[in-house]
């Protein structure tokens, strides 16, 4: 297990006891030096307060479970619209969404996707590509994937 792991199997059991959905942990070297980075959501959405709470929290939590041992910022965020995609469940919960999804291996002459995510067959995510129709992606085999969901976009009257 690598420290976001760790980190993760940490913080997941509180965040989940608030109510709240912990869908990503990054720890990665950034310009400015080394970043942890939590991706927390919830029902309704995850707020600027909330973030700021979380980030107290969960700065209180990482340090004394003494699992980093370099100096590092802490960030707290929402997943954003465009979250990332991690578990069979994550897909599940957004079936009918559009997705961008990154495989390690290539599938039908492409490791790129891009459609709407129509459920599972076996460990198999069932895309309905842009490109290619229905295919079949192992799960196994998915590097990243985010969601692209319609952005709905009010125009004025010109």
């Amino acid at each position: 297990m690598g420290v976001e792991d760790d980190i993760s199997a940490l913080a997941e059991p509180l965040i989940l006891g608030a109510g709240c959905e912990l869908v990503d942990v990054q720890f990665r070297p950034e310009e400015n030096g080394w970043v942890l980075r939590f991706f927390i959501d919830k029902e309704g959405g995850f707020g600027l307060q909330e973030c700021v709470e979380w980030s107290d929290r969960l700065g209180t939590l990482v340090e004394e479970s003494g699992f980093i041992s370099r100096a590092y910022s802490l960030e707290v965020s929402s997943p954003g619209l465009a979250r990332p995609l991690k578990k069979r469940v994550d897909f599940e919960r957004f079936k009918g969404i559009d997705a961008i999804i990154k495989t390690a291996a290539v599938l039908n002459n492409q490791r790129h996707f891009h459609g709407r995510i129509e459920g599972f067959e076996n460990e198999n995510l069932v895309l309905l590509d842009r490109t290619n129709g229905i295919v079949k992606i192992p799960l196994s085999e998915i590097l990243s994937a985010k969601l692209d969901p319609p952005i709905n976009v009010e125009r004025s009257p010109t």
